[in-house]
């Protein structure tokens, strides 16, 4: 194997390179994103509710129990007896009437123009390697202008009658030797529910102009 030649003086200052940039104008990444969102959002809301209720929940309940109980009794008794009347007349008139004037023309954005330098076919710049050593420079222009009206206009009439009479016995041994559990339950409801001349109106008159 031969020795590798050097390099004499005059041949190292007849040789030519580019100096790299300093470090601290390299960029891997040059991002400019200029986002102008104008949003005008108008949601007017009118909702009424009318109710006629007439609502009835006896409970009566008994609960006994032995645990781990030997020679022990456990008894529960529930005797309920339940009489309702339940009478309605009246009237349940819910009325949402709504008059919305909304104006959404404005077309500018953020005190300004709405025109930007974007380009009209919606494409973004080309990435390119700049001098200093950038190797992404990308330009995103966005600008948004957004009119969104939701006017909404409900009513809810209704007329109920509601009886729910409960009656419940618990009787339990767990884990007990010769006891007793003994659970009566007995219940006589007698439930009278007239609804006479009522009237469930509701009405939702909505009158909206919107300018967008």
């Amino acid at each position: 194997m031969s020795e590798l030649e050097h390099l004499s003086a005059t041949e190292l200052a007849a040789e030519t390179a580019t100096p790299l940039p300093n470090k601290e104008v390299m960029s891997l990444l040059d991002l400019d994103a200029d986002i102008d969102l104008a949003l005008d959002l108008a949601a007017p809301v009118d909702l009424a509710v009318a109710a006629n209720l007439n609502v009835a929940a006896p409970i009566n309940a008994a609960a006994s129990a032995n645990i781990l109980s030997i020679d022990s009794d456990a008894v529960a008794l529930a005797d309920q007896a339940v009489v309702i009347d339940q009478t309605q007349s009246g009237d349940a008139i819910a009325t949402a009437p709504q008059d919305s004037t909304i104006d959404q023309s404005d077309d500018i954005v953020a005190g300004g123009d709405t025109t930007t330098d974007t380009p009209t076919d919606g494409s973004l710049t080309t990435p390119v390697l700049d001098a200093s050593g950038t190797l992404l420079d990308l330009d995103v222009n966005v600008d948004a202008d957004l009119d969104a009206a939701a006017p909404i206009a409900g009513a809810v009439a209704a007329n109920a009658n509601v009886a729910a009479p409960i009656d419940a016995a618990v009787a339990a041994n767990i884990g007990s030797i010769s006891s007793n559990a003994t659970a009566v339950s007995q219940q006589t409801a007698i439930i009278n529910q007239d609804l006479d001349g009522v009237t469930a109106e509701a009405t939702a008159d909505q009158d909206s102009q919107i300018t967008q």
